[in-house]
């Protein structure tokens, strides 16, 4: 019956103490036990209805700020972060696991200064679950969290809200997961755009990565027919106007670029995509 009782508390906040999990299950049962970890936990109930009660109630409410996970214990895990999550895919710092929410648990962070690091973003963050990466870009960044409604609460209550001075803009990424870069392409098949005033240190994947906030891009090349030009081809037509509205005359490398249709849509060329 002891194991039946357990719980598993995901997504602790580091500065949580067991004070604090006793207040979260407060007029659920009598508590037996508490183990605190690094990020997780367990809390043992004396009756097993009242662990139920607890996984029902609790699952995705707030501890100190932070949405925790709350489900039945599947056997203490030694060391790594991980006990009983759902799917089978394990809550580890590698950020393998299955993404279940697609590009909703992934954050596009715009306007960032450009002496923004990795711990401002998450500091940025705190109190919105856990974020599993963060890829950072001149100018601006992508936040992958953990849990696609703690992406979903900082998207509505943080957008507009100042980063280290500057007011950042906060949107769903649309773009495929990245490591995906080497795309099945034959070209000819999108809608695309070109891209003028590139600086010369923006190559190619730089530029892809910058697009990838507009949609899903088949192919980008950059410098290849001339210095400080590139070509950007979207598989949705929305997804290029989005990118001509939004993103022309922004700044990307320091040097802010221009966007244009290009005429037509055959041809490829060559060029990284």
């Amino acid at each position: 019956m002891s194991r039946d009782s357990k719980v598993f508390i995901g997504n602790v906040p580091s500065d949580c103490r067991e004070s604090d999990i006793e207040s979260f299950f407060r007029g659920i049962g009598e508590v037996r036990d508490i183990v605190l970890k690094n990020n997780y936990g367990f809390c043992e109930f004396v009756d097993y209805y009242d662990a139920k009660d607890a996984v029902k109630e609790k699952d995705g409410e707030r501890l100190l700020g932070t949405r925790v996970r709350v489900e039945f214990a599947k056997g203490e895990r030694g060391g790594g972060g991980g006990g009983g999550d759902r799917g089978g895919s394990g809550s580890g710092g590698n950020g393998g696991g299955g993404n279940r929410g697609g590009d909703r648990s992934c954050v596009y962070v715009g306007n960032i200064p450009n002496d923004c690091r990795e711990q401002d973003i998450m500091s940025f963050f705190q109190g919105f679950g856990r974020i599993k990466q963060v890829m950072l870009k001149r100018g601006f960044a992508f936040a992958m969290f953990e849990d696609e409604r703690d992406a979903e609460d900082a998207v509505r209550d943080m957008s507009g809200k100042k980063l280290r001075g500057e007011r950042v803009k906060l949107e769903f990424a649309k773009g495929e997961k990245r490591g995906s870069d080497r795309d099945r392409y034959e070209g000819g098949s999108g809608y695309r755009v070109r891209v003028d005033g590139l600086s010369s240190s923006t190559a190619w994947q730089d530029l892809k990565d910058y697009m990838k906030q507009a949609g899903e891009v088949l192919y980008c090349k950059a410098h290849h027919d001339r210095q400080g030009e590139g070509m950007c081809e979207f598989q949705k037509r929305g997804d290029m106007e989005w990118a001509m509205d939004k993103l022309d005359n922004t700044e990307l490398d320091g040097r802010r670029i221009r966007i244009s249709m290009e005429g037509g849509g055959s041809g490829g060329g060559g060029g990284g995509g």
